[in-house]
């Protein structure tokens, strides 16, 4: 079990106490705020959780920038000392009305130190916001605060609060240790509008500015917004494809066709269908959420694909479906790079190459005619998010499968070479889709997106690599359940086994590289 340490100047032990079972949790004390950021954490977590007070004494005021550049310093240093992820709680406030527009600027000021505090961490590597805000906002000062025991005993939070708050905190924790899904399986008839459009008919179904066609439309949009933030959507329903067709053709709604990236309208089982989508996106069956209102569905997918996530929505609420989702961590990214937001243009592009690649009768034709690109960086750390991103999700291309957070992912910058590659063809920018490590003349770490396999790009790549490595380098495979498909791959790359144990740990040599491929471009970026 992962151990959580709180640093606080409240009594947060009925936050700490509701996470009992998922984490073993510790409490600096209260006067050891300065002490603790100032040395070396041996926690998994760092949770730190302000009173408002910390930042203003009443209403927000000039000294509140000043504490937060205190805050920054304080956490710089720390992060110097230590990789250990950062959690840390905004702030929720209210505050005694004297004046309206004088209230409203107060509140405007707290939002302006949440989002200040959001923007540490563009400074900050393993760094994640705890909500409370949003926490408070839901919940209410009455229900999140008990004030008297706030001020008597520095120990703000009622019960359902704390609850609250704990589960806010294991949603930031969830971001930064989990893995984020990578495709939204939607379903139609009352999950994306209300009603079946077979039988209700297109103008039939609710999605509209009146209840309940409103909560299908507010959710269109929240999925709108999920997909601008990397995610991808997919449909999957039990409907005939002429009438969903139909509807999306004569009915104004917030997602449009062109909104997802694949749709099975059919009458075969939802377990085929996502299976299909998972094996037509290249990705695995766990990047998979499936949303449905139907329980037998959901518990169809559940037994025939245990390894697709799954969130049963309540038709008879659909103003909660929104809140069911969101609920959902691992929907939510720490940071959203320039390849997230486009995602969803980048597996249509994909689609694209797939279509002429089953119609070419020359594979190596097919490569040549791409017009393939591959730009290559050393320790930029402007990636360092993206990086970290791909260190911490690829599996099938993955030589080594170790797992870096973004501090030690910057520290190895600062003391080794991180090479990230990006690649570009004739369909378009497939953003940054590799990375290789060197430590001490060894290849720690090579890794490859998916959707880049099959056109010899690792070929190319390899030769960026020994451009830092030198002709002496060497190399690991270990082996995971995944990555057997590249088990081979130093040999092919131009490698001799020089070592293997009995975990199948293999260690290589270079010694001649045995493929090329000119026609791929190799450009280094900081020469473009």
């Amino acid at each position: 079990m992962r151990t959580v340490l709180f640093l606080s100047d409240m009594i947060v032990q009925p936050v700490g106490r509701a996470l009992k079972g998922r984490y073993a949790v510790e409490y600096a004390d209260l006067d050891a705020f300065m002490p603790t950021l100032q040395s070396r954490v041996e926690a998994d977590a760092l949770v730190i959780l302000f009173d408002p007070r910390f930042f203003y004494p009443l209403y927000p005021d000039g000294g509140a920038a000043e504490r937060l550049a205190f805050l920054q310093t304080l956490l710089q240093d720390f992060r110097s000392r230590n990789r250990t992820p950062v959690v840390l709680g905004n702030l929720f406030d209210t505050f005694p009305n004297y004046y309206t527009a004088e209230t409203a600027r107060s509140y405007q000021k707290l939002i302006e130190i949440n989002l200040a505090l959001e923007k540490l961490k563009e400074t900050i590597s393993d760094l994640e916001i705890c909500d409370l805000f949003s926490v408070g906002m839901r919940l209410g000062s009455e229900r999140l605060f008990q004030s008297k025991n706030r001020f008597l005993f520095q120990s703000p939070f009622t019960k359902e609060g704390a609850a609250a708050v704990a589960d806010a905190v294991d949603a930031a924790l969830v971001r930064l240790w989990g893995k984020r899904k990578k495709v939204l399986v939607l379903d139609g008839d009352n999950t994306l509008w209300g009603g079946i459009v077979g039988e209700d008919g297109v103008e039939g179904v609710a999605c509209d500015e009146n209840y309940p066609g409103i909560a299908y439309k507010r959710f269109q949009l929240y999925l709108k917004a999920l997909k601008a933030s990397g995610l991808v959507l997919t449909m999957v329903s039990k409907n005939n494809e002429a009438d969903v067709w139909e509807l999306f053709a004569k009915r104004q709604m917030p997602l449009r066709l062109d909104d997802f990236i694949l749709t099975k309208i059919n009458w075969n089982p939802k377990s085929q269908n996502i299976a299909e989508i998972a094996g037509e996106l290249n990705v695995g069956l766990e990047s998979l959420l499936f949303i449905d209102d139907n329980p037998f569905e959901i518990e169809e997918v559940r037994n025939v694909l245990p390894q697709v996530g799954t969130l049963l929505l309540d038709k008879e609420n659909p103003l909660g479906a929104i809140d069911a989702l969101a609920a959902r961590p691992d929907i939510h990214a720490v940071t959203v790079t320039d390849e997230d937001r486009q995602k969803s243009e980048q597996y249509r592009s994909e689609k694209r190459r797939a279509e002429v690649f089953q119609k070419a009768s020359d594979p190596e034709a097919f490569i040549r005619s791409l017009g393939i690109g591959i730009t290559w960086w050393r320790n930029n750390r402007g990636q360092l998010a993206r990086i970290t991103q791909l260190i911490n999700k690829t599996n099938q291309f993955n030589l080594t499968t170790r797992r870096y957070t973004q501090s030690e992912v910057e520290a190895l910058m600062a003391a080794h070479d991180v090479l990230s590659f990006k690649v570009t063809d004739k369909f378009g920018d497939m953003g940054i889709v590799g990375v290789v490590i060197i430590q001490e003349g060894v290849i720690d770490t090579f890794l490859l997106s998916c959707r880049v396999l099959g056109r010899g790009i690792e070929e190319r790549i390899i030769d960026a690599v020994l451009e830092v490595g030198g002709p002496e380098l060497e190399a690991e495979y270990i082996p995971s359940a995944k990555n057997a498909q590249v088990a081979d791959l130093y040999e092919r790359l131009g490698f001799e086994l020089i070592g293997e144990n009995e975990e199948g740990i293999r260690r290589y040599r270079f010694v001649q590289k045995r493929t090329n491929r000119p026609y791929i471009k190799l450009i280094r970026g900081d020469e473009v």
